[in-house]
């Protein structure tokens, strides 16, 4: 018996976005499932693939695989690029395709436009973290973000839609332009919201007890934390920021432990010089399930190398919920398949 293989579905980045917002909640559910699946070690979540054209450049395009049992099953990957120079085309640094296969047959049934996907689950990974971190305080006396581009702004938004508190945000941009601009959209969308632009890194980071490190950087550059406020949380995103120095005597939490001690990350270094200890570094999922918790009195980093399993289990969601809206193409028999009358 045969049968033809499934239609393709394209969902453009209007629609994804339509979606997002309208499933934050449903949205942060998952991703804590997934990053407890991974704890478990119930994902098959391979390790990434970098394309460098240039080895020396900063421009790359990274394949992010992944299978997810639970509560869908799901299969695909993401085909991300990061190509810093965009923003001075006035175009956005990170472009993505998130292709889903059929979990029976392997077909692609689905291409959505996964920027917005990869940066909503990167929004909403950090508040999973965050959230974890404080044991649902949800408050910062002060929020220090470090890079001020599409990651840092949708992530402050998430914080914000979730309910946190947050008594002021001081931002640091090395483009004092972008700086002011993301202060004037954040204030114009939140009235009341305190949020200023600092003068330095450092006088952005001192006292606070929440940072968001969102970057292009590529080489650690921040060698000291110990301005921050006492119990203070680093949501270390971009990954390459700190020194091991700036790392040393703080807690470590990330996504999943081995995908997290690649490509030359600021905690891959500082593991390969022996300031932290592999052992020490602790899965996200495990805060969740109540395995392990963190200790008073010390500095957390938070840094997520970030799933393809969350791009893929948020990318299935996104297509359950928009497969009915205008919008979406539908290209049917894709494959080539179907019998020729």
């Amino acid at each position: 018996m045969s049968s033809t293989p499934p239609d393709l579905a394209v969902v453009p980045g209007r629609l994804v976005d339509e979606v997002l917002r309208s499933a934050h909640a449903e949205a942060k559910r998952l991703v804590e499932e997934v990053y407890v699946q991974s704890a478990q070690g119930r994902l098959v979540n391979p390790d990434s693939s970098f394309l460098r054209p240039d080895p020396e450049a900063r421009e790359r395009v990274i394949a992010l695989p992944a299978y997810v049992p639970e509560p869908v099953p799901a299969m695909g990957i993401k085909w991300i690029s990061s190509f810093p120079e965009n923003l001075k085309l006035g175009l956005p640094r990170a472009s993505a395709a998130i292709v889903l296969n059929d979990t029976t047959t392997g077909f692609p049934v689905a291409l959505l436009e996964g920027a917005r996907i990869s940066g909503f689950r990167t929004a909403l990974s950090a508040l999973v973290g965050a959230d974890a971190l404080t044991e649902g305080a949800r408050r910062a006396t002060k929020f220090a973000v470090l890079g001020t581009g599409y990651i840092s702004a949708t992530t402050v938004q998430t914080f914000l839609a979730d309910g946190w508190s947050l008594d002021q945000v001081a931002v640091f941009d090395l483009s004092a332009e972008r700086a002011a601009e993301f202060v004037q959209e954040l204030t114009d969308g939140h009235q009341g919201l305190r949020v200023t632009v600092a003068d330095s890194a450092a006088d952005a980071l001192r006292d606070a007890d929440l940072v968001l490190l969102a970057t292009t950087a590529v080489t650690p550059h921040l060698d000291r934390l110990d301005g921050l406020a006492p119990d203070a949380i680093v949501l270390h995103m971009s990954l390459r920021d700190l020194t091991p120095e700036a790392l040393a005597g703080a807690e470590h939490v990330v996504d999943e432990v081995s995908h997290s001690l690649r490509e030359k990350t600021s905690l891959a270094l500082a593991v390969e010089a022996g300031v932290v200890a592999r052992e020490d570094v602790r899965p996200v999922g495990d805060l969740l399930t109540g395995e392990w918790k963190r200790t008073p009195g010390r500095t957390a980093v938070y840094a997520p190398f970030g799933l393809g399993s969350l791009d893929i289990a948020l990318g299935t969601l996104v297509l359950a919920r928009a497969r009915d809206l205008p919008g979406v193409l539908t290209v049917e028999d894709f494959a080539g398949l179907a019998p020729q009358h």
